[in-house]
C-alpha cells in the first residue's frame, strides 16, 4: 500500500497547509494533541533576527509571537496538560537563555526563563516521569552538552554540564529502561561524531561514547522502537551524507542513500515499523523526506516531498509532520501536514538503498562541570500575528 501525504483528519483544516505571511517563517516542532495542534517555529522580524513563532490549529489556526530586542527561536514543543509548552531560545539580556511559554487555544498563558553565565542552547524536549528534560549546549568558550531536568511545574530539579576540551552539544532524549539517553555530536576526535550518554534519573553519567567514522557523523533524534532507544540522523562516512539509524543497546546500524544528500531528523514507531522523516535532494532540490521502514528497519518505500523550490521537514508527531517552504509564496512559509492519505501534488516517489561502511564505537571521556542555572526575568513581548492559510492540495 502507497502511503502518501494528506489531510490532517482530526483538523477542520482538511489537507497539507501552508501557513503565510509578506516576510519569512517556519516550523521547526509539533505535538499532536487529538483535537488540535501546537507547533512552534521562528519568523523573521524584518531585519533584526527573529521572533519565536508559536502556534495552535484546531477549527483554523491561531499563532503568536514571542520577542525581545533580540533573536528568539523556538525548536521544540510538549504538551502540559491541557496546553502546550515551547522551548525558546531567547537573546533576550545579550547571550542564549531558555525561555518557556505555555500556550493553547486561549493564548500565551505563562512565561518562564532560565539561564546562566553562558550561552544557554535549548533544542529539545521531552516529558518524562516526574517532569521534563531540556537538552541543548552551553557555551562560554567551547560549547558543552546541557541536560536540565524540570518538575511537572517546570520548575527546575537540577542541571548537569558535561564537556571535554572540545566542542559537543545535545539534539535529543528518551527514557528507557529507567535510564535518560541523550545524543548529539562531538568534535573530541577532531571530526565530528555523535555521541550517546546513558543518566541516571537524577542527572548521573552512567556512559558515554563517541560513534562515527573519519567524517562528520551524528544524530539528531532518539526514540522509542519496540521498547528500544533508536537513534536516527545522518552520516558521511561514505562521502556525501546518507541517512543514519543506530540502536545504542546492540550496536547495530545502518545507512540508507538516496543518491544525493539525505538526513534523518526524526521518526515515529508504527505497528508494522518505523517512518522516517527529514531531508533529501532530489533532482538537485532540498525536499522533505518521507521514508517508510518494516520491522526490520527496512525500506519499503520513500518520498520527496515538495514542490519547485527549497522544502524541509523538522519533526513529526504521530501522523503529523511540520516544516518549512519556499515553493508556494515569494518568500519562506509554515508547512503542516499528516502523512496519511494522497496529495500527489507534493510527492514524487525516490528509492533508497541500505550502503555498507565501517562506523564504531569510541571512548568519550566526558567530564562534569559545575554550572549555576537559575530563574530569570527576560523583557518577553506577547503578539497575536495572523497567517494566511493555503492550500497546495486542490486534488
Amino acid at each position: 500500500m502507497v502511503f502518501l501525504l494528506l489531510a490532517v483528519l482530526s483538523l477542520s483544516f482538511a489537507q497539507v497547509r501552508i501557513l503565510s505571511t509578506e516576510t519569512n517563517e517556519g516550523a521547526f516542532a509539533v505535538r499532536d494533541l487529538g483535537d488540535h495542534l501546537c507547533f512552534v517555529g521562528r519568523r523573521d522580524s524584518g531585519g533584526d533576527g527573529y521572533d519565536a513563532l508559536l502556534g495552535v490549529c484546531g477549527s483554523g489556526c491561531r499563532t503568536y509571537l514571542l520577542s525581545s530586542p533580540s533573536d528568539d527561536y523556538s525548536y521544540t514543543v510538549e504538551e502540559h496538560g491541557r496546553l502546550c509548552v515551547a522551548g525558546i531560545t531567547s537573546l533576550a539580556r545579550g547571550n542564549m537563555d531558555f525561555v518557556l511559554a505555555l500556550f493553547g487555544e486561549g493564548g500565551v498563558e505563562e512565561v518562564l526563563s532560565f539561564g546562566g553565565r553562558g550561552n544557554d542552547m535549548l533544542w529539545f524536549m521531552r516529558k518524562v516521569k516526574g517532569g521534563y528534560v531540556l537538552v541543548g549546549g552551553v557555551q562560554n568558550s567551547d560549547w558543552d552538552i546541557l541536560v536540565v531536568k524540570l518538575s511537572e511545574e517546570l520548575r527546575p530539579l537540577w542541571v548537569k554540564r558535561f564537556g571535554t576540551r572540545s566542542e559537543e552539544y545535545a539534539y535529543g532524549m528518551v527514557e528507557a529502561g529507567g535510564k535518560y539517553y541523550v545524543v548529539g555530536r562531538s568534535r573530541y576526535r577532531g571530526n565530528w561524531d555523535a555521541f550517546i550518554l546513558e543518566l541516571s534519573p537524577e542527572g548521573r553519567l552512567l556512559s558515554a561514547r563517541l560513534f562515527g567514522s573519519d567524517r562528520k557523523d551524528y544524530l539528531r533524534y532518539v526514540g522509542l522502537f519496540r521498547g528500544e532507544p533508536l537513534a536516527v540522523g545522518r552520516s558521511e562516512a561514505l562521502g556525501d551524507s546518507d541517512v543514519l539509524l543506530l540502536i545504542p543497546r546492540s550496536g547495530l546500524y545502518r545507512l540508507y542513500d538516496g543518491g544525493e544528500f539525505d538526513y534523518g531528523r526524526v521518526f515515529r514507531e508504527r505497528r508494522d515499523g518505523v517512518v522516517l522523516m527529514g531531508d533529501t535532494y532530489y533532482d538537485g532540490a532540498s525536499d522533505g523526506l518521507l521514508l517508510f521502514l518494516d520491522g526490520k528497519l527496512n525500506p519499503v518505500e520513500s518520498f520527496a516531498i515538495g514542490g519547485e523550490d527549497v522544502e524541509s521537514v523538522r519533526y513529526l508527531d504521530g501522523s503529523y509532520f511540520a516544516g518549512y517552504t519556499y515553493s508556494f509564496t515569494l518568500d519562506n512559509d509554515v508547512l503542516l501536514g499528516s502523512i496519511t492519505g494522497v496529495c500527489r501534488g507534493l510527492v514524487r516517489k525516490k528509492e533508497f538503498h541500505e550502503r555498507k561502511a565501517v562506523l564504531e564505537f569510541y571512548p568519550y571521556p566526558l567530564k562534569e562541570r559545575a554550572y549555576s542555572f537559575h530563574s530569570l526575568d527576560l523583557k518577553i513581548t506577547v503578539k497575536t500575528l495572523k497567517l494566511k492559510e493555503l492550500e497546495p492540495c486542490q486534488e
